[in-house]
């Protein structure tokens, strides 16, 4: 019996020194003031590697003992270990000294929360990492484009002082009236077919400098934004270069002709759509020529 009762012996005197040692104390981590129960860092939180003791333990017969003080934040109430402002609840600049007793001990650990614990620059480390890849996601998609990607040289507001948002709406007027001239029906201008249009166009300047690509047939299908049904609608692309006294410079309505004369030149003559609708984009290129794309549907 007395063998068998030794090994229970020396368990029970190791359980005593645990005890003894603080092993069922609350932990908090030294920089977020997360709650652990063991000193086993790192803080499961923010990664810190140090652990504070969250609760100092009060011996009963010592009645001359002093908790050790806190520091609390006089606008929320948060309760720190250590004076080191600002709050890290509500951002307040300035902590206040206090001894705890039970109660405030019993107060905190019950109203802590992990949003309490959560740093202010983590929050918005995250914030801020979430819009990011959110933005970086949508430009590699293709639905927005971002500074520096895919520039686009030259103007697409004006040739040799001529606007060319003018230019556009008098290049469809100007195939209306040759279309009509036909025995055709007009063109509808559309803000879809513009969309797409204008996308293909910049696409081709910025491949022919270098700093972009033509739009895929994906991207080119989600500008439509199935206003061709399921068709893409007829692609005509082409350039024109003026002489520095050509009067075709003069007026939008002088430059829309010239640009007609190109467009009828490049298709082949007219082909009635079946929805006929029209988008027209006119870029001014890096080399001086006037560069237009064409979709019909």
């Amino acid at each position: 019996m007395s063998e068998g009762d030794s090994p229970d012996g020396a368990d029970g005197a190791s359980g005593a020194s645990g005890t003894d040692t603080g092993g069922s104390a609350k932990w908090r981590c030294a920089w977020c003031d997360k709650p652990h129960e063991r000193n086993d860092p790192p803080c499961d939180n923010c990664g810190h590697h140090k652990f504070e003791k969250a609760v100092v333990p009060v011996a009963p017969e010592d009645p001359d003992h002093e908790r050790e003080p806190v520091w609390v934040c006089p606008e929320c109430g948060r309760v720190h270990q250590k004076n080191s402002p600002p709050c890290s609840r509500c951002g307040n600049a300035e902590l206040e000294r206090t001894i705890p007793d039970e109660a405030d001990y019993a107060e905190e650990l019950g109203g802590t929360s992990y949003l309490d614990l959560l740093n202010a620059r983590y929050a918005v480390g995250l914030a801020f990492a979430l819009v990011a890849g959110t933005v970086l996601v949508l430009a590699l998609l293709g639905i927005i484009t971002l500074p520096g990607m895919d520039s686009v040289p030259g103007s697409a507001s004006e040739y040799r002082g001529v606007d060319l948002g003018e230019t556009e709406t008098a290049f469809v007027a100007e195939l209306n009236d040759r279309r009509a001239g036909a025995g055709l029906g007009e063109y509808e201008r559309n803000g879809n077919v513009d969309d797409a249009a204008r996308l293909y166009n910049q696409g081709w300047v910025s491949e022919l400098a270098g700093t972009g690509s033509r739009p895929s047939d994906e991207r080119f299908g989600r500008a439509l934004d199935g206003t061709c049904g399921e068709q893409i609608g007829r692609l005509t692309v082409f350039d024109r270069s003026f002489g520095e006294d050509d009067a075709a410079l003069d007026s939008p309505d002088a430059l829309a002709g010239a640009l007609a004369d190109g467009y009828a030149a490049e298709a082949g003559g007219f082909v009635e759509p079946e929805n006929q609708l029209v988008g027209v984009d006119v870029h001014a290129g890096p080399e001086d020529a006037v560069y237009t794309t064409v979709v019909v549907c």
